[in-house]
Formats: C-alpha cells, structure tokens, sequence
C-alpha cells in the first residue's frame, strides 16, 4: 500500500523538482551574468558581449558565458578554420552568428530567425559588439534559400542548422550539392519523429555525394579550470553548465569531400 501512495505522488514530486531546478538556473544565470558583465568568458567565442534581453533560455546565459554551451559544437568550429562568410539557420538570439564574427571565423554573418523578437536580438547584440554592419538578418529559410545568397558565399561558408527537426525538409540532396565546399554542422532533432531512423538514413544519403560525415555528442565537462566558481557550491556549479536538455544531444559534422568539391570548381 505504501508503495502505491509513493508511485502515486512521485509524478507531482518529479515536476515540483524540476520546476525548482530550472528556476534556481535561472538565478545562478542572472547572477553569473552580473559577475561576468554578460561577456562570454572562454571558449572561441571569448569576448562576446550579450545583450540584456533573450529569446531563448534565460538559463543557457551561464553555460555560454562559461564556453561551456555546445562545447564539443564549438571546438569543431573554431577547428573548421577562418571562411568568408557564416550562415547560421535557426540563429535563436545571435550567439553563433554574432560570436563567429567575433571569434575571427567569418567576414560576414548570414542569420535565419522566425522569430521577430529573435531577429531583433540578433541586431541588438551585433551592434553590441560592434559588427553589425557585417550581419544580415533575415527570416525563417525556407526550401532553396541558399539561391538569395552570393555565389561566392555558399562556395566559401560555414553552414550551421539548428532548425527543431525542419533540417530533414530542408537538407535535400540539392542543398548538399549547393554547399559542396562548405562546411555543415547540424543539430540533430530525430527523436522528434516516429520515422526518426529512416529520416537519418535519408539525410546521409543526400550528402553522401559531396561530403564526409561526423557525428558529435555532449560529453564531459572540466570546471576545475573556472576560477569563477570556486566559490559556488558543487550543486550550483553543475546547474551553471547545464544545457537543460531532455536529453544527450547529437549534432552532425559535414565536411566537403576534395573531388565533389573540386567538381563545383
């Protein structure tokens, strides 16, 4: 019987918990974010300053400004090298497409947003940091979008999709073949789906022409290294890494292959 009332309450239990979990990130957030004058601190994209207003996570503040958020996501891009231009679907709040151009990674900052509130951020924190003159901020991408962009652009690009699940729609065996020299990274979002597997069989399949494949997960974190949390509790530091994800994340690396490469020439 006691064992029944305890299985009975444990849903509650779990989402009270959760709901005081996300909320105690979001004050350890906040005050990380005071600390640190809302710059990022490590990482590729160290001097990045964000702006006071978010679209996303109020939360995900703490990892980013600790390059902790996406880490193994951004060592792979700072590995990719120095490209012409930057184009980044699903931009959220500029992190990446502002940070790039901060980080020395592109001259130039293609930013897809649906949100309107997005794109405003966006402009807000690349004239933040002084680069807004090289940011063009556009709305959702939709099927084709690379043709609105400069040649020399998709031939020199590093194309970043975090798009919740649309990169199976729009990742066709054409736009593979658009970006034959360009660099891909995509977040994955197959869990979304029932037909999960066979969408990554097919997305694998649509680059397989042109470009080599891979794969990325979230793995551990150092914070023995973060002077800034010394002298956080050992609770508080891991929530200040946290992503708040559901899940383990994946991503997707696509690197040119020299002869489909050297075949758009």
């Amino acid at each position: 019987m006691l064992n029944r009332m305890l299985y009975a309450l444990l849903p509650g239990w779990r989402a009270d918990t959760a709901a005081y979990v996300e909320r105690r990130r979001i004050e350890l957030a906040r005050q990380l974010d005071r600390e640190l004058a809302a710059t990022v601190r490590y990482g590729p994209f160290r001097g990045l300053r964000l702006g006071p207003d978010t679209a996303w996570s109020v939360a995900d503040r703490a990892p980013m400004l600790l390059g902790l958020y996406e880490q193994e996501v951004l060592e792979s891009l700072a590995r990719a090298g120095a490209r012409r231009a930057f184009v980044n679907l699903g931009a959220g709040d500029g992190y990446y497409g502002v940070g790039a151009l901060v980080a020395g990674l592109c001259q130039r900052s293609y930013c897809y947003e649906m949100g309107e509130k997005g794109r405003r951020i966006i402009g807000d924190t690349a004239r933040l940091n002084g680069v807004r003159d090289r940011v063009e901020i556009r709305a959702k991408a939709e099927p084709g979008f690379y043709l609105e962009l400069p040649a020399e652009v998709v031939d020199d690009c590093v194309l970043f999709v975090d798009i919740e699940g649309a990169e199976f729609e729009l990742l066709d065996q054409a736009a593979f073949q658009a970006f034959a020299k360009a660099v891909i990274f995509v977040e994955l979002h197959d869990w979304f789906f029932q037909d999960g597997a066979q969408r990554m069989q097919t997305l694998r399949r649509n680059a397989a022409a042109t470009h080599a494949v891979s794969e990325m997960t979230t793995a551990a974190r150092d914070l023995s290294r973060l002077v800034e949390l010394r002298e956080f509790s050992d609770s508080d530091r891991w929530l200040l890494c946290s992503e708040g994800r559901g899940r383990q994340m994946d991503w997707i690396r696509f690197d040119p292959k020299p002869a489909a490469a050297a075949a758009e020439r």
